[in-house]
């Protein structure tokens, strides 16, 4: 009798768990569909990249976002950057409309690919990149590494290197902690139930949903584990409306827990790669960005003879959002002063 119980509970788990892959292959195959990319789709060596192109002009914008963002994060400052140049912005391996790429999510392997994407687009140097928060590390290490490429660097409130190399104790739990969640999440969504999850959210269900975000994101801290997590809360609407598609993705927890997890090699890649002599430099604050990060950001600057600070009125690490007036505003003076160095050497 025991023995029937057990062979019917497992063959019920069995079931279950199918149930809920099929429902995940159905959801994805609509959500493609229905949220088709809106840019174009290139293959950067046995994987494809998502990148959007607006504009005309010389030098091409470069967006990078943040550890969880999409090209969606600069739905509102790309066109206008459109109006004057060449924007483009994408989404890293595994975020987004792109692929899943190789598994360690290093700087460099995000540096290796971006080079790969403006070369297969045609999208020609120079370049004005611009950076925010983690994008703030790729964009110096590709600076750094294509010197001869890029005439600007704009980062906005960006993480920089030494807040993790090394990592201190609290930094190195976060990547601890963050990375077993994520791996978790992983794993459930190929079950569907991130997708169920989120389905239960876009229906108010709120009171069912939140005791299962909790069991899956346990060990997080504070409100992070919850229906009411600001790293959901916190995002611009657009990135919002969208994560019930990216982040029930598999590719995307899996993406994130290894950005996470090589943030300390991150970081030491960029502090190693050297200075910024030479080249157009502007960092900006978030109003409320830490006074040690702050005084890192102003440091930025001063690898460059070119170095600008700059401080937000108003709003929090979201500046793109809270503050898009500052963010135009540089990327602007970027490219003109790019135009004049251009201009100056062709007179020379």
């Amino acid at each position: 009798m025991h023995f029937s119980i057990l062979v019917a509970l497992i063959a019920g788990l069995i079931l279950l768990m199918l149930v809920g892959w099929v429902y995940q292959q159905i959801g994805t195959a609509r959500d493609q569909k229905r949220d088709a990319a809106p840019g174009e789709l290139v293959n950067v060596g046995g994987h494809r990249l998502h990148y959007l192109s607006k504009g005309q002009g010389s030098p091409a914008v470069i967006f990078e976002s943040g550890l969880m963002s999409t090209v969606l994060s600069w739905q509102n400052v790309q066109p206008e950057i459109a109006k004057v140049t060449r924007a483009v912005c994408y989404d890293r391996a595994g975020l987004g409309w792109s692929d899943a790429g190789p598994e360690t999510r290093d700087a460099e392997q995000i540096v290796s690919e971006l080079r790969e994407l403006l070369e297969v687009g045609q999208i020609p140097p120079p370049y004005v990149l611009v950076g925010h928060s983690f994008g703030g590390l790729t964009t110096r290490l590709f600076a750094a590494r294509y010197p001869e490429q890029v005439s600007g660097l704009v980062l906005i409130d960006p993480v920089v290197p030494a807040e993790w190399n090394p990592p201190g104790e609290r930094n190195e739990k976060s990547i601890r902690v963050g990375s077993r969640i994520l791996r978790r999440a992983a794993s459930v969504s190929r079950l569907g139930l991130l997708r169920f999850l989120a389905f239960l959210l876009h229906s108010g269900a709120t009171a069912i949903a939140d005791p299962l975000v909790r069991l899956v994101s346990r060990g997080a801290p504070n409100k992070d584990g919850t229906t009411q997590s600001p790293l959901f809360w916190n995002l611009p609407p657009a990135e919002r409306a969208m994560a019930r598609v990216f982040w029930v993705q598999p590719k995307f927890s899996k993406t994130i827990a290894s950005q996470l997890q090589q943030l300390p090699a991150s970081a030491a890649q960029v502090a190693a790669a050297g200075n910024l002599e030479g080249m157009n430099v502007t960092v900006i604050s978030a109003a409320n960005t830490p006074a040690e990060r702050r005084t890192e950001q102003i440091a930025t600057t001063r690898l460059s003879s070119r170095g600008k600070h700059l401080t937000a009125a108003r709003g929090g690490h979201w500046v793109i959002e809270d503050d898009p007036d500052i963010v135009l505003q540089a990327i602007r003076e970027a490219v003109e002063r790019a135009r004049e160095t251009c201009a100056a050497g062709a007179h020379a």
